[in-house]
């Protein structure tokens, strides 16, 4: 190292109040073969050069601070998190109405008038036509085990959603994923097959967020994560117990991922694509499609004069 002339007077050359920062610029220097010093005072932590080497120093420290301007990168892009557009989503009422609902329907042991009007019954939706039975048999659960493991899972997965894609689209992005899968269930069953719950739509949820980081990661390591990460919550929450309808999952968490992947494709996830009013025009507007489909399951053709 450089000895400075012992006559010479020691100037700061940087001053900071981070002594992480402090500790950067000495080694620095001490890469640029400059002797210097640290001292700590009122005004934070001072680098000290000898007067001859104050230009040298001042150069070496600019030149440092320019190739390190953008680093560390942001949180987000390093970690591939998207951004938040929606920090409070009304996930809760939703929930609570699915709670509410189940009330009144009740478990579908006695195959009551809602489970009738509302199950997804293959020979009802293929030979009579009832397609709204592909939404409302998301509504219907068998028992109260069932819906609290849909609440609790599906709100989880759902806040998320409505968190990087806002309300409306999550919200319309699960009702879509629940209903074609519902759908190649139905064509795939015999006759007699028979589901209710909205456990399809919770892991076409899994599907969306795995199909999300699919899109918007690199290298096959990630890919094998995320598909890994659908696959085994499939198999931790849907491939066991006496009721657990498995196509159903399995057709979830696969129509999910291809959303998903969707949404990253179209640029919505993490982004605002939409303003706060669309958002809750197109929330609005999917739990009004659940709430048409029971008004016609009970009501077939009483003032639907549209679909006469």
């Amino acid at each position: 190292m450089r000895k400075h002339d012992p006559g010479s007077q020691w100037v700061p050359v940087g001053v900071t109040p981070e002594e992480e920062l402090a500790n950067l610029w000495s080694l620095v220097l001490h890469a640029a073969d400059i002797e210097h010093g640290l001292r700590h005072g009122e005004t934070g932590w001072q680098l000290l050069v000898a007067e001859e080497n104050i230009s040298e120093a001042r150069e070496e420290l600019l030149l440092f601070s320019e190739e390190n301007r953008n680093w560390p990168p942001e949180r987000t892009a390093r970690s591939g998190q998207e951004a938040i557009v929606e920090n409070s989503p009304p996930v809760l009422p939703v929930m609570g109405a699915l709670v509410v609902f189940h009330a009144v329907t009740g478990g579908g042991e006695g195959r009551g008038l809602w489970f009738d009007l509302g199950a997804l019954d293959r020979a009802r939706v293929m030979d009579d036509g009832q397609w709204w039975r592909l939404i409302t048999a998301l509504t219907l659960h068998a028992d109260s085990a069932h819906l609290l493991g849909n609440i609790f899972f599906g709100g989880l997965l759902v806040h998320a959603l409505c968190r990087h894609l806002g309300s409306g689209i999550a919200w319309f992005s699960v009702l879509l994923a629940g209903v074609l899968a519902n759908a190649i269930n139905v064509l795939l069953h015999g006759e007699s097959y028979r589901s209710v719950g909205f456990s399809t739509a919770v892991f076409g949820m899994v599907g969306m967020l795995s199909g999300m980081r699919l899109r918007r990661i690199g290298g096959w390591q990630e890919m094998v994560l995320a598909l890994g990460s659908a696959a085994s919550l499939l198999a931790l929450m849907g491939a066991s117990g006496e009721r657990t309808d498995l196509g159903a999952h399995f057709w979830g968490v696969a129509v999910g991922l291809l959303v998903g992947v969707l949404l990253g494709a179209l640029g919505f996830a993490g982004k605002r694509v939409l303003a706060p009013l669309g958002q809750w025009l197109l929330f609005t507007g999917s739990l009004a499609a659940v709430l048409c489909c029971w008004l016609y399951a009970l009501y077939p053709w009483e003032g639907w004069w549209f679909v006469k």
